[in-house]
């Protein structure tokens, strides 16, 4: 299983989820600098979500529909975004199984101990 995890920012909150080039290898499909490509993520919850992503290699993924995703939870600035990809169960790895799951958590200090609560 592969994870990325991106401590989300005022900009990722507002305009659009920008993933750092360096974080491409967990994602099922190739990307290529100005090029659109669609990613297709898993909430907790089961229901999948579209996002199309458009690459600078510059700055990253940018991501469309991830506002449509946050709209009616309560992201905050400071909240992480981990996206896992993980191989289907009893398939061999190969990439066209592959499945991305995203979550959202806030870190939360509770009697002196730091947990994760899920946002979605």
């Amino acid at each position: 299983m592969s994870m990325i995890s991106k401590q989300l920012t005022k900009n990722d909150i507002e305009k659009s989820l920008l993933i750092p080039t360096d974080s491409f290898s967990i994602f099922p499909v190739q990307f290529e600098e100005g090029c659109f490509c669609n990613v297709t993520a898993v909430d907790g919850a089961g229901k999948a979500w579209d996002f199309q992503c458009f690459v600078q290699q510059s700055k990253g993924i940018v991501s469309v529909g991830w506002l449509q995703f946050l709209s009616g939870i309560d992201v905050r600035v400071g909240d992480t975004v981990f996206l896992h990809r993980k191989s289907m169960d009893g398939d061999d790895g190969d990439d066209s199984t592959a499945k991305v799951k995203i979550e959202v958590k806030r870190k939360i200090r509770l009697m002196g101990e730091d947990i994760w609560a899920v946002v979605l």
